[in-house]
């Protein structure tokens, strides 16, 4: 899934992100002069973490962990990038765990959803969407996405950052519906988020 980079992008993240000085002056062709291209291909996206840090197991697992690994999940799949969860570190997880913090509460609903045995697809799908709408509400996505891309060298996380907050704004400023059905179809060969959710359900108590 590709896109295209343009001011209004690193402007909205330029606001999500307000005391990253390097990046308030960060100007777009100073960007597009650092990165290999302006379109952002989210299936190409690669992590440093090493296969020995996944969180492979559920008896590893704390509440807070499991929310960072359901929301890391949620926004693979809001953006198209579901190769990613295999990348994903106990420490990049507890990162976005934190960011989320603030709304962490208002999760528990979407996650019980998540996993629970009798849900459709179309409701798992509704509830990712209704996850990251949470996250954009709660002001914290600019903090989320940040620690989503906290493995890449700066200028790509600048890149990668903008173009994910603009897709993520310009879906849920929609009903979903869209958003929504595509979700549906990677679902089909995304089964970790499922697995995820009910080991984070297990975890939080839910």
């Amino acid at each position: 899934m590709a896109h295209v980079i343009s001011g209004r992008d690193l402007h909205a993240w330029k606001v999500a992100n307000p005391h990253d000085a390097r990046l308030q002056k960060l100007t777009l062709t100073e960007l597009l002069e650092h990165v290999d291209s302006h379109k952002v291909d989210y299936s190409s996206i690669t992590y440093e973490g090493h296969p020995h840090e996944l969180l492979l197991a559920s008896s590893g697992w704390n509440c807070a962990l499991g929310i960072g690994y359901v929301v890391f999940d949620c926004v693979c799949l809001f953006l198209g990038a579901a190769a990613l969860r295999s990348s994903l570190t106990a420490e990049a997880a507890e990162d976005i765990a934190k960011a989320a913090e603030p709304v962490a509460s208002q999760l528990e609903k979407y996650i019980k959803t998540m996993s629970a045995a009798e849900s459709s697809k179309t409701e798992v799908a509704g509830a990712v969407f209704g996850i990251i709408s949470t996250i954009y509400s709660g002001g914290c996505l600019g903090a989320v996405v940040s620690a989503f891309l906290g493995s890449l060298t700066w200028y790509n996380a600048m890149l990668y950052g903008a173009t994910a907050l603009g897709t993520i704004m310009a879906a849920v400023a929609t009903d979903g519906a869209a958003e929504i059905g595509v979700i549906v179809v990677e679902l089909a060969t995304a089964g970790f988020l499922v697995e995820d959710s009910i080991k984070c359900a297990s975890a939080c108590s839910y």
